[in-house]
């Protein structure tokens, strides 16, 4: 089986695209390690070819950096060998020849392939419509083949993962954190995750839908990556009496703080959160500032503009709204206040934190963080 791989933004890199190509191809062979390929280049695509199609285009389909791929047919660069790869195939409805000319030095120009295989296709029962056809024939011509497919199949496109740095993405029970990740590694990002969790033990964490989550992003993840699993205990012991209206900003804080500390000591540059503007009331744009004072390297919030149903037809699409949906007790809920403040200010955040000796809350609570390799 052959499939032709195309990529857009990589294609732009200039004298960088090797890199990029590089990282796309490591990525793809991670993912199909149980699997023999042979991966060419050829100019703006990648060839990859292998004994069996199993799994392949699931694959395929969910790696950032690929635009679209195509199950091709190869056969010799010339006109009458084009046209024996179509002669057993007959369309009904409406068609369009699409012909590209990588190879200048093919003696025929685009439009007259165009023409000679639609006329052959037209005389096989097919119409012509090149605005609306129900069916396009791809042909790419290059030096020392010519490929021939039926289809594009769509893929995430971006960049490859690995190929921007690494993160650290707040990982909770909802839809929205799994979508922020998704988005970041579109972006180039590799990413290991935090979770903060309310169970008595680590391992009912691990037993529970976030692993299953993060087992479900690493299928777009092909580097290695791991999960930070923090209990929660220590800052409930704190304030579980509080009933403050500033408590939950005191808690993001708490959880920036973690993320911090778990970057600068596995050298991670950023960290990634699901904070959609205005969605809830710790995602004021006050609120946010506040929160945002404590950190020490750069958060990014993929879903900043983004509106709740956009967030979750994305998390439908990707495939992660069912298990992101499953009953869990996140730990948000336990800090949750009736009427929660939406301008808490950083003076008042600040106190707060004095009075709960907040870096002995974190020192405590990473002395009982497990990590996961994923």
């Amino acid at each position: 089986m052959l499939f032709t791989l195309s990529y857009s933004e990589i294609a732009l890199k200039g004298k960088n695209r090797y890199l990029f190509q590089n990282a796309l191809i490591r990525n793809i062979k991670a993912s199909l390690s149980e699997q023999k390929i042979i991966i060419h280049r050829r100019g703006g695509r990648l060839l990859l070819e292998c004994e069996s199609s199993d799994n392949v285009l699931n694959v395929l389909t969910n790696t950032f950096g690929i635009e679209s791929v195509s199950p091709v047919v190869s056969t010799n660069p010339d006109i009458d060998s084009i046209r024996a790869v179509l002669s057993g195939k007959s369309f009904s409805g409406k068609i369009k020849v699409h012909t590209k000319r990588s190879d200048k030095t093919f003696p025929m120009e685009s439009q007259k392939v165009n023409e000679i295989i639609g006329q052959d296709l037209v005389d096989r029962g097919a119409k012509v419509d090149l605005k609306h056809p129900d069916h396009t024939i791809y042909i790419d011509i290059l030096q020392d083949e010519a490929l021939v497919y039926f289809e594009r199949i769509k893929c995430p496109g971006g960049l490859p993962v690995g190929t921007s740095g690494r993160v650290l993405s707040l990982l909770s029970g909802g839809i929205d954190s799994p979508v922020a990740s998704l988005l970041m590694m579109r972006r180039g990002c590799a990413i290991d995750y935090i979770h903060l969790h309310s169970f008595a033990e680590n391992s009912e964490a691990k037993d529970s839908k976030i692993m299953r989550i993060a087992n479900k992003l690493k299928k777009f993840h092909p580097p290695k990556s791991r999960l930070f699993i923090v209990p929660y205990l220590e800052f409930y012991k704190k304030t579980f009496t509080s009933n403050n209206r500033r408590e939950v900003i005191v808690f993001r804080r708490f959880l920036l703080r973690l993320a911090n500390a778990i970057a600068k000591k596995y050298k991670i540059k950023a960290i990634v959160t699901g904070d959609s503007l205005g969605q809830v009331a710790s995602q004021t744009l006050e609120n946010i500032y506040t929160t945002n004072e404590v950190s020490e390297i750069p958060v990014f919030r993929p879903l900043i503009a983004y509106n709740k149903q956009e967030i979750i037809d994305f998390s439908i699409k990707s495939g992660f709204f069912d298990l992101s949906v499953e009953k869990y007790k996140d730990c948000c809920s336990l800090v949750a206040h009736q009427s929660p403040s939406t301008r808490v200010k950083l003076e008042a955040a600040k106190k707060i934190e004095e009075d709960l000796e907040i870096e002995k809350i974190v020192e405590k609570t990473l002395e009982q963080m497990e990590v996961v390799k994923l």
